[in-house]
């Protein structure tokens, strides 16, 4: 059971919830934004068990009674998250929370509601929730939670107050994954250095994740000497799934990084890959700044254009010719024309 007292990092927004809960000042709206896997989520249901606790002290729950129990279990009547159903978070699903709210708590003083990746609610079910938000019930807080704040209707994010939960530092992450994981330092680093300050992340990294890591290397390795056939091959090797092929895409976005930063600086006190940087530097020999900066933009777009719905092979066998130069750019040909 994590408790405010227990979230790493994001010392100032733990230290307003405390204070909010012991002054009584509490909004009745949040909206928490932040990249993901920064500790959001965790963080509004921490601060959610601290408003129902029978026993809080000093803002924070007691983490022993009955109330905190029965959050843990997720059958508290005063707390709900809801999230994507599919691909969005749905009117019904709006309706029902502004239902369960109607009468206020139902066991204490507070009863809550989390919205988790708020930017996904359709504009009905953002209309619907700006009714609730226009007209506070007391006891009621709804907490929005998201990584793209620009993405919620802006008459529904002004209503809010916001707290922003900024990347953790290297150091943060790793004193992390040494206590959650009992793992030496050694251990972790890697997996502290390329998570991008996301602990969510770093746990996945650290838990199996860096085999992406070691694909993407391997990739532009090959891409280096490639041809055609070369390229659309490896464009068929790679994962099927969106959900693999955008984290690869972000490992080899962050190796093209450490090149080109080898290249500029020569100092591997720069690198993210700290531990490959015999490898970086071989890499270093076969590409020159200008050509490292247009295939990072080049990765990036076809990250985006997954995450817009892009089919996957058709998407990384574009890539893949642009990485090995087989094609010219044509966004940047449109771009002039």
């Amino acid at each position: 059971m994590i408790l405010l007292k227990d979230i790493i990092g994001h010392d100032e927004i733990i230290r307003a919830l405390k204070g909010a809960l012991v002054s009584g000042r509490v909004s009745h709206a949040y909206l928490f934004a932040g990249p993901r896997g920064v500790g959001k989520l965790t963080t509004a249901v921490a601060f959610a068990r601290a408003l129902v606790c029978s026993l809080a002290a000093g803002g924070d729950a007691c983490g022993e009674c009955d109330s905190c129990g029965r959050v843990k279990r997720g059958v508290h009547p005063d707390v709900r998250v809801i999230g994507p159903e599919g691909a969005t978070v749905k009117i019904s699903q709006v309706r029902q929370l502004s239902a369960g709210i109607r009468f206020g708590p139902a066991a204490g003083r507070w009863t809550v509601r989390i919205v988790d990746e708020a930017d996904k609610m359709t504009a009905e079910a953002a209309n619907s929730l700006l009714k609730t938000l226009e007209e506070p019930l007391p006891g009621v807080v709804i907490i929005l939670v998201t990584a793209r704040p620009q993405a919620v209707l802006q008459t529904v994010s002004s209503r809010c107050q916001h707290m922003y939960f900024q990347p953790l530092l290297k150091h943060r992450l790793v004193e992390a994954l040494i206590r959650l994981t009992g793992a030496p330092e050694d251990e972790v680093l890697p997996a502290a250095s390329l998570a991008g300050g996301s602990l969510g992340r770093a746990l996945d990294l650290f838990s199996g994740g860096l085999a992406a890591r070691d694909r993407a290397r391997r990739i532009i390795h090959r891409l280096a000497a490639a041809g055609v056939e070369d390229a659309l091959a490896l464009a068929s090797e790679a994962p099927a799934s969106r959900e693999e092929t955008i984290p690869l895409l972000d490992m080899i976005i962050l190796w093209l990084r450490d090149v080109m930063v080898y290249n500029e600086t020569g100092d591997p006190g720069q690198l993210i890959n700290a531990d490959s940087r015999g490898e970086i530097s071989i890499l270093a020999d076969q590409f020159t700044t200008g050509r490292l900066l247009e295939m990072i933009a080049d990765t990036d777009r076809a990250r985006g254009r997954l995450e817009a719905g892009a089919n996957v092979l058709l998407a990384l066998e574009s890539l893949f010719l642009r990485l090995a130069g087989m094609i010219p750019d044509l966004d940047r040909q449109e771009e002039v024309v």
